[in-house]
């Protein structure tokens, strides 16, 4: 599981901080100029798309399976993967990452509105890494899900990330 600076886990980290500034003015400047900022660069990766499907179709598919590149489209819902593509390969990414590990991973439930996994591990003390790492890959992944449920792990409790699409909901 590789990281590229950053990413989305950093920027819900940000929103959050600047949703908790006790300023409301500053506030919503901030707000604003993160949501124009935000639509001014999905406006040009819209239209980099475009230019680049009109002349180098096949160029779309390596754009969406590079990570970095990955994570922009799907930050802002340009990603050539439908959510169910997606999901697969992070699925096959943690699977991976369990079974070099003697665990498991199950899913119980997926969909836009809701993932709900299963942590199969005899290891103890294995619970909070595996839920950061099921976390860290599906928040990436897929931000948009609404609510992510890890069963299995030590600590079942809710994590502390915003998702994406209630960020995004603010720009309504």
């Amino acid at each position: 599981m590789t990281k590229a600076g950053g990413g989305i886990s950093q920027i819900d980290e940000l929103m959050l901080k600047l949703n908790a500034l006790p300023n409301p003015a500053a506030r919503a400047v901030a707000v604003e100029l993160v949501q124009t900022v935000m639509n001014l660069h999905a406006a040009a990766l819209e239209r980099v798309l475009e230019i680049v499907a009109e002349s180098a179709p096949e160029v779309i598919q390596a754009l969406g399976a590079d990570d970095l590149v990955s994570r922009m489209l799907v930050l802002h819902g340009l990603h050539p993967d439908d959510f169910h593509a997606r999901l697969a390969r992070a699925i096959d990414e943690l699977q991976y990452f369990f079974d070099s590990r003697g665990a498991g991973i199950e899913v119980l439930e997926a969909g836009p509105e809701r993932i709900r996994v299963r942590v199969n591990s005899s290891r103890p003390g294995s619970g909070p890494a595996a839920r950061e790492a099921i976390e860290d890959v599906i928040y990436e992944t897929v931000p948009e899900v609404g609510e992510l449920i890890v069963e299995g792990t030590a600590e079942e409790h809710e994590s502390g990330f915003v998702p994406l699409a209630s960020l995004l909901a603010q720009q309504l």
